[in-house]
């Protein structure tokens, strides 16, 4: 039908149409279906396919009652599209684009639909899991993929598409995504695969207007919270770190994808951090734009696994030194804005723990007097987040600051962190890394216990009783050193945020 198109009058091609609509196609090409077609049946499926594209845009053979047309494009779910190739698959998708209007994505006509479905179900995605395996599976979709987001970045810019639909179009991109199983491939490959597509969508934001862009960052968010857990986050977790040109948009995306990595799934069912190490790959040259965001929007998780990056790279003294005091100033930096965010400190105090005492155990008095330094300023910070009110600004001063967005459990968390480091680091040159048969308390780690200890009676807190109880027990506990941190900070963690999985390590 193509060169009847160019060459000849019209009333010819859509004859011609017309008569090849009524053939029999799922029948004439029933030799797809064997394991070794023959090469003129791959042939007659491209044909087929740029016959339907070609005809598709005729309103003669679309509006005829009983449309042949439109009951072969029905029929579209039962022919052998896996026998497309990638070059003729380009080619079908050069045509439609040239002669199709960026709209037709939007319209309601059962053609435009059912023209919609034959260029996905042809590319692979969205197939029967019990049909062929597709040729090109992966290139095919992704130019499918491609060209929903050119035509949709079209209809944006010229201002004809409002962004809840937007949104939705952009989610069903998102959701073919998910559901998509490349044929046989190795863990990696299929990882990148999948990244490939992930990154055409994202790509939408990098083209949109600055409003629009802005719009897609909180529904990519949203999408991410309510369609994804576990191993299927990464590919596009790797995604957003190589395609999303705003480092602003890169650090929340990174930190929905970890977050929804951790949602569900226990520690046993992923591989812990492991897979999630190797899949942030954010692009060296905007690294420190890109760590700065991730402080300013509490970005937490993405920063800890920045951290681990950074430790699994050089596995010395001096780098693991290093590390301990990237993590103390950003410690001195941050304040969680909300419930949401609080739990991630816990992973970096127990870093700190962790570094402090391997610094430690080189009994060099210029590395201890570093690490003394470190965990005083990272006990004043816990004091700070475990306040009750914010005490920035004139009147945080004097008492009257806002009341703080963090919880009551957070609170116990951070009184008790900043008590038992009071206690095992009593003075600017003093640090316990032994156990005592006695404890001597200093005039702080007494008012830092005696904190802790009022919360027991507050009608505030008066769930977390039997908890502060068991720390106020544990820190007073002579047995007990500064090598018994992160065991203590298991306790609490297990006690008070059993359903957070990202802390599963730490446990």
């Amino acid at each position: 039908t193509r060169p009847v198109e160019r060459g000849s009058p019209k009333s010819c091609f859509l004859f011609l149409g017309s008569v090849l609509c009524e053939v029999n196609w799922v029948s004439v090409l029933s030799d797809a279906w064997n394991s070794s077609p023959h090469p003129e049946t791959r042939s007659m499926i491209v044909c087929l396919l740029f016959m339907m594209i070609l005809l598709a845009k005729e309103v003669q053979l679309v509006d005829q009652t009983d449309s042949p047309l439109l009951s072969l494009l029905g029929q579209t779910s039962s022919l052998s599209w896996h026998l497309v190739d990638i070059v003729s698959y380009q080619s079908v998708l050069s045509y439609f684009s040239s002669h199709y209007p960026p709209s037709i994505i939007l319209a309601k006509e059962s053609y435009a639909e059912l023209i919609m479905k034959l260029l996905k179900v042809s590319a692979g995605l969205s197939i029967p899991t019990d049909s062929q395996k597709h040729l090109d599976a992966v290139p095919k979709c992704q130019a499918f993929t491609h060209q929903m987001v050119q035509f949709l970045s079209t209809l944006e810019q010229n201002g004809k598409i409002t962004l809840a639909v937007l949104e939705q179009e952009m989610s069903k991109l998102l959701d073919d995504i998910i559901v998509f199983n490349p044929p046989d491939m190795d863990s990696q490959t299929r990882h990148m695969a999948l990244s490939s597509l992930f990154m055409e969508v994202l790509m939408m934001m990098n083209n949109a207007t600055i409003p629009t862009a802005e719009f897609l960052r909180g529904s990519i968010r949203t999408w991410i919270g309510q369609k994804m857990h576990g191993l299927v986050v990464l590919p596009l977790l790797t995604a957003a770190c190589q395609s999303l040109a705003s480092v602003r948009h890169m650090a929340e995306t990174t930190e929905a994808c970890i977050t929804a990595y951790f949602k569900e799934s226990p520690l046993n069912q992923n591989s812990g951090w492991g897979p999630i190490l190797v899949s942030l790959q954010v692009p060296e040259l905007t690294m420190e734009e890109f760590l700065q965001e991730c402080l300013t929007l509490g970005s937490y998780l993405t920063l800890y696994v920045y951290l681990l990056q950074c430790l699994n790279s050089e596995q010395t003294l001096r780098n693991e030194m290093k590390v301990l005091l990237i993590l103390s100033k950003w410690l001195e930096q941050v304040y969680p804005s909300s419930v949401e965010e609080e739990a991630k400190l816990f992973l970096w105090w127990h870093q700190v723990l962790q570094l402090s005492l391997i610094q430690t155990e080189q009994n060099d008095s210029v590395l201890t007097e570093s690490v003394i330094r470190i965990l005083l300023l990272v006990q004043s910070r816990q004091n700070l987040v475990a306040e009750e009110r914010l005490s920035s600004g004139i009147l945080g001063a004097i008492g009257f600051g806002r009341k703080s967005p963090l919880s009551n459990r957070f609170r116990v968390v951070a009184r008790s962190m900043a008590a038992f480091l009071s206690v095992q680091v009593p003075m600017e040159d003093q640090i316990r890394l032994r156990p005592g048969s006695e404890l001597h308390l200093t005039p702080k780690a007494q008012q830092a216990l005696n904190a802790l200890e009022s919360m027991a009676s507050s009608k505030q807190y008066v769930e977390y009783q039997d908890q502060i109880l068991q720390a106020t027990q544990f820190i007073r506990h002579p047995g007990h050193c500064l090598q018994d941190g992160k065991s203590f900070l298991a306790l609490l963690v297990n006690c008070l945020y059993p359903e957070v999985h990202y802390l599963d390590h730490i446990r």
